[in-house]
């Protein structure tokens, strides 16, 4: 089974932020997200920077049932990635490292979260993999 996972800005930069988002690198976690998944499920990986990148990629994904983001700072002020996810009928999980409610007034906020079925939010890393164990024991009979 083919998921998506998309991590939005800044997040190939993880291990030069600050201590709260992780000590990895953005290609060791994509290590560990694989072994992880244990080769039951093909992760498709897409990060950029660019909003519309990001768009583009959803876009052209839209028959893969599962979606697993984290928007970065594009949770608080993106309507066309909003607008886009609308579009995208599958299961969406959002995700993010940290928790967004005990931070900064303006991160309390996700515009995505209007759409998502799943957040998982200050969890770090391990929020990767309970989306990933979410989806291998999910219930298709839905």
């Amino acid at each position: 089974m083919k998921i998506l996972l998309i991590n939005g800005p800044n997040l190939n930069f993880l291990k030069k932020r600050e201590k709260i988002y992780s000590n990895f690198s953005f290609k060791n976690i994509k290590k560990k997200i694989i072994f992880y998944s244990k080769n039951k499920l093909e992760i498709i990986f897409f990060n950029s920077n660019c909003e519309g990148k990001i768009i583009n990629f959803i876009q052209k994904n839209l028959n893969i049932k599962f979606l697993l983001i984290n928007p970065g700072a594009y949770s608080h002020n993106s309507i066309a990635l909003l607008d886009c996810l609308k579009i995208y009928k599958g299961m969406l999980i959002e995700i993010h490292i940290s928790n967004i409610y005990n931070r900064e007034y303006f991160r309390k906020n996700s515009l995505i979260s209007l759409r998502s079925n799943l957040i998982i939010s200050g969890m770090g890393l391990n929020g990767y993999f309970h989306s990933i164990d979410y989806i291998i024991n999910y219930d298709y009979r839905n």
